[in-house]
């Protein structure tokens, strides 16, 4: 060999490799055995163990009705629908699944939640699959995906016929991160991917971050602010994807008012809700204890999240002064606060202060921070395999057991919120969902949890420019019906005629609240209905609701039909000055001003001192005892 050949050969040897983002890749993973396989039969098996109790569940009245039994364009199969409709979200996936369920299942509530159960199982086969082939750990990614499968925490996930969203844009995001430990250089399948799960839920915007943490760990492609640079500008089709779904959120979000700006709270409060709510996730992975829904946001002072923000900083500051030695505890610690930022409620969406869904995908980072911290501690400690593989299923078991118990809270309206309210406090939207499902076979336990839920919420109508929660008129109205149930069964006596009358003041209330308050002005007519016509107190009782009546559709611009009502109040007491006057007020609005000034006319002749009276009050007239005389020569103009 020559001198310049020897020379080559040496430089050649010497000089340093540059490392090709295909060589960067993750291995092929090992080949698939009766190990994976049998991973793959216990996922299954467990999940299905824990959760087999929703084949006989039913659907519950939070928000079940809105997305699936109520909604008529699921239920007629409106493609077209669901594709471009956000009005109460934007969910087009989400919707054609619900669809295809009501076509295949009718409106059997187990089978729509065994199809998001196979949804869950399908998901957890993709997370084993996924970390399998990123860490080349086969056990430790089995362990990460049986908890993800089992943890209680992820029950109300799976057994929430409305959280199909949850569960079916999980799926396509565990999908997306199955492709990107393949190929993580490949953007193609993994875009496709996140943008049918964004088209399910926007809840994984976020996950282009993810796969940046993966880069840190196990992938270990991204050491250097270059690297950073580069590997962000790889996955530049991930964040546009991601600002989109950012805009499909708060377009479907504002358009199903869940974004509040006043019935939730001040931004300092949100914070430390905020706080609060990171640290209590942390500590229900660990102890999964008093899990509800909806956690009632309350407002609580900065100084109850001092403990709260001190402990999360710690943790902090622990992983990323070993971001070195164990990158594995920076990548999970990181995904599980990262992924909390779209829905940690410092923009106030909804009126909870935490979810347990909420952890659904985010837990996934601190079962792998947990997992691969435990292992290279027990290596250090030198604790054998067999012990640690009986610690993890013990571990497996003992969630499982705890989980299942959950599931059973699910399995229809009165005992999940019955249980909801046995671990919360000042829970006003449970107490009114309580009292919504007994109003018909417990009407005075209703009543009890609907009064309470409307006393909890007056207060926060106190706060400036608050607004009134959707539910707030349909507690009167939930009120008025179990009042009525009550009344049906007694013997006809003046008692009765006084609880008809209570339910019509209800139905009344929530009229005056929302003029379109569902059920209020049918129930109306139902309890009229009820009422004998010849004792003096059902009569006056059909006055006033036929005077309430009559209003509340005048001020929806209904005038034919309120004319029709004050007409029935007249008929019944024809010698009613307050009954002429709203007659004649009704029949100039219908713009018949004859008839409506003879009416004012009779008012005035059957006494000239209180018609100028109740005009000047229907009116909002100052105090003039000309002011009758004059608006009636004003309507004559």
């Amino acid at each position: 060999m020559g001198r310049k050949a020897r020379e080559k050969l040496i430089r050649t040897a010497v000089e340093p490799r540059v490392e090709t983002a295909i060589e960067a890749a993750p291995p092929a993973a090992a080949e698939w055995s009766w190990r994976e396989w049998t991973i793959v039969a216990f996922l299954i098996a467990i999940t299905l163990a824990v959760f087999r109790q929703l084949a006989s569940h039913a659907f519950l009245n939070f928000d079940d009705g809105q997305f699936i039994y109520e909604n008529q364009h699921v239920l007629h199969g409106d493609v077209g629908w669901a594709l471009t409709s956000a009005e109460i979200g934007w969910y087009p996936l989400t919707w054609l699944s619900h669809m295809v369920d009501v076509a295949v299942w009718g409106q059997r509530a187990g089978m729509h939640l065994l199809t998001g159960l196979l949804l869950h199982v399908i998901s957890a086969i993709l997370l084993f699959l996924a970390m399998r082939r990123l860490t080349r750990a086969v056990w430790p990614a089995a362990f990460v995906a049986a908890l993800f499968a089992i943890h209680p925490m992820h029950v109300e996930s799976v057994a929430w016929a409305s959280e199909r969203k949850d569960t079916l844009s999980t799926l396509l995001a565990m999908l997306a991160l199955w492709l990107y430990a393949r190929a993580p250089w490949r953007m193609l399948g993994v875009s496709i991917a996140l943008a049918l799960s964004l088209m399910a839920k926007q809840m994984y915007i976020t996950l282009p971050f993810v796969f940046l943490l993966l880069d840190v760990w196990p992938l270990e492609r991204l050491r250097t602010f270059d690297d950073l640079r580069q590997r962000a500008v790889e996955k530049w089709p991930l964040f546009v994807l991601a600002i989109a779904g950012v805009a499909a959120a708060i377009i479907g979000q504002s358009n199903l008012k869940a974004v509040h700006s006043t019935t939730s709270l001040p931004v300092g409060d949100r914070i430390a809700n905020a706080l609060i709510a990171c640290s209590s996730y942390f500590v229900k992975l660990f102890i999964p204890v008093d899990m509800a829904v909806p956690y009632p946001l309350m407002r609580v002072g900065f100084s109850a999240a001092i403990i709260p923000f001190l402990v999360l900083a710690a943790i902090t500051i622990v992983v990323v002064a070993a971001r070195r030695s164990a990158p594995f505890l920076f990548a999970g610690w990181f995904w599980f606060l990262g992924t909390l930022v779209p829905v940690i409620g410092i923009v106030a969406i909804g009126n909870q202060s935490m979810a347990d869904r909420y952890t659904y995908f985010s837990y996934v980072g601190l079962f792998i921070a947990i997992t691969f911290g435990v292992i290279v501690l027990a290596k250090r400690l030198r604790i054998p395999d067999a012990a640690l593989a009986a610690i993890a299923g013990i571990a497996v078991a003992g969630y499982a057991a705890v989980a299942m118990h959950q599931v059973g809270y699910w399995k229809d309206s009165e005992t999940l919120f019955t249980h909801t309210l046995a671990v919360t406090r000042d829970n006003s939207i449970a107490e009114y969902l309580l009292g919504q499902t007994l109003q018909s076979a417990k009407p005075d336990a209703a009543i009890i949890h609907l009064r309470r839920a409307i006393d909890l919420t007056q207060p926060l109508l106190q706060i400036p420019d608050a607004t009134t929660p959707d539910w707030y008129p349909q507690a009167y109205v939930g009120i008025g019906t179990a009042t009525l149930m009550k009344a049906r069964p007694m013997p006809q006596s003046p008692a009765r005629d006084a609880l008809i009358g209570e339910a019509i003041t209800s139905f009344g209330k929530a009229l005056e609240i929302d003029p379109s308050a569902a059920h209020a002005k049918n129930n109306i007519g139902v309890a009229m209905q009820i009422l004998p016509a010849s004792s003096p107190t059902s009569m006056q009782l059909r006055y006033d609701a036929h005077l309430t009546s009559g209003t509340f559709l005048s001020q929806q611009g209904r005038f034919d039909q309120a004319v029709a009502e004050f007409r029935s109040a007249v008929e019944i007491f024809p010698k009613s000055v307050e009954a002429h006057i709203y007659l004649g007020l009704g029949l100039l609005q219908a713009n018949k001003k004859p008839e409506g000034i003879a009416e004012l006319r009779a008012a005035r002749e059957l006494d000239a001192k209180q018609a100028n009276a109740i005009l000047s009050k229907a009116l909002h007239l100052p105090a003039d005892e000309r002011n009758f005389d004059g608006f009636i020569e004003q309507a004559m103009r």
